[in-house]
């Protein structure tokens, strides 16, 4: 079994796009910040899932959350999620760009590094979806959002075209410290 928890990114992820080689928990809720992550990870605990994606942190930006605070929350979610789920694979997502001005992409980019070095210190793979959703001008490319942070339908089958390949690779079963980098150099 695997999970996807997030906002409504996940939420709306569409299941016949999931890889098939799990059955999918889908914990994405609308709006839901890297806060509301935290205090419901217990929700999915006695699930014994496989392997944890979790995205999140646009929510946190545009309620206008702190650098510090959104990294605190997502490292929280790492070893909570660590600590529930000790045979878990466990995959942070980067956060996506978007085409809104009330969000900065490159806070955006800036963020994403830092979540790179939290997976790295947790021993936890990293998938950078960033550099596959940007434009030219640091945003989300046009085509692949419905509003300027919701994906359309290609924004999703680049998403599961990332997917697919983090799964191979997790397949392998690499060593953890290795992992977080093998994932993200794979969607560069």
């Amino acid at each position: 079994m695997a999970v996807l928890v997030g906002d409504s990114l996940s939420q709306w992820y569409p299941v016949q796009q999931l890889p098939g080689n799990h059955i999918w928990l889908n914990q994405g809720i609308s709006g839901d910040t890297t806060g509301g992550i935290l205090n419901r990870l217990s929700a999915f605990a006695k699930a014994k899932p496989q392997t944890i994606y979790v995205m999140a942190g646009v929510n946190d930006l545009k309620k206008g959350l702190s650098d510090r605070e959104i990294l605190r929350n997502l490292n929280g979610i790492v070893q909570r999620l660590q600590a529930q789920n000790p045979g878990a694979q466990i995959v942070v997502q980067s956060i996506l760009p978007t085409r809104t001005k009330l969000i900065d992409n490159r806070r955006i980019a800036q963020l994403n590094n830092w979540i790179a070095a939290i997976a790295q210190r947790n021993s936890v793979a990293y998938l950078d979806l960033h550099q596959q959703f940007t434009d030219s001008d640091g945003m989300i490319r046009g085509e692949l959002t419905t509003d300027g942070i919701h994906l359309s339908p290609q924004g999703y089958e680049v998403w599961q075209t990332a997917l697919t390949r983090a799964e191979m690779r997790l397949a392998a079963k690499p060593q953890t410290i290795a992992q977080s980098q093998a994932l993200r150099s794979q969607s560069m």
